[in-house]
């Protein structure tokens, strides 16, 4: 029996009887839900629940936005470290039950995550496919090489700034990079070149004809 019935049959019985104890006996509602439906029904009163008469959120619209920042940057974090980790921070003493409540009241759970396994049936089968093709290759002959370009700038920058100025943030036209790339073969690694300029293509051709040279192997 829900709040509602509850009411309802105190308010059917109060027609006739005006006893607490018989109207708690006869609907089997605790006594203290009686007397205080009763009161409300003598004197007029609505049963409708109070604006802010609930409990009153403990942690507060600034400290809660900072909550979520920290579960979102650290999303495997459990409540209790997350507690931890919230009151270290800001010099607080929250309980990980009060960060448990700010979180689900904004929407937050915690769940399984779903594993995803590194490499697919899709992919295992497109590498023992190129393994199978490859069977009868000289790998000799073959270089393995990679090359990744680091950029030096060009992030976003966040400035504070007044009023309706806006910040600046002086920059070139072309972004200062490194350029690395390494390679290894059958025979041997070659070192890691960087560069501020070469490209890797040029890098590529260069480390190879060197690569030729000492190790014998050529670039199929």
């Amino acid at each position: 029996m829900n709040e509602q019935e509850q009411r309802n049959n105190i308010k059917i019985l109060f027609t006739g009887i005006t006893n607490c104890m018989e109207l708690s006996r006869r609907t089997g509602v605790p006594k203290s839900t009686v007397y205080r439906t009763v009161y409300k029904l003598r004197n007029a009163e609505s049963f409708d629940r109070k604006i802010g008469s609930g409990k009153q959120r403990q942690i507060k619209a600034n400290n809660a936005r900072s909550l979520v920042s920290l579960a979102i940057n650290n999303p495997r974090l459990s409540v209790r470290k997350l507690s931890c980790k919230f009151n270290k921070r800001w010099g607080l003493s929250f309980s990980h039950e009060a960060v448990r409540i700010e979180m689900k009241q904004r929407g937050f759970t915690r769940k399984v995550a779903r594993k995803i396994p590194m490499l697919t049936q899709t992919h295992k089968a497109y590498r023992v496919d190129w393994a199978k093709s490859n069977r009868c290759r000289d790998w000799e002959k073959v270089i393995f090489s990679d090359e990744m370009s680091i950029w030096l700038a060009g992030g976003r920058v966040c400035a504070w700034c007044k009023g309706d100025s806006k910040p600046i943030k002086l920059s070139t036209k072309h972004s200062p990079k490194l350029h690395v790339w390494g390679a290894f073969s059958a025979r041997g690694t070659f070192p890691i070149k960087i560069s501020e300029k070469i490209s890797p293509a040029t890098l590529l051709r260069h480390s190879a004809r060197m690569f030729s040279r000492t190790s014998k192997c050529l670039v199929p």
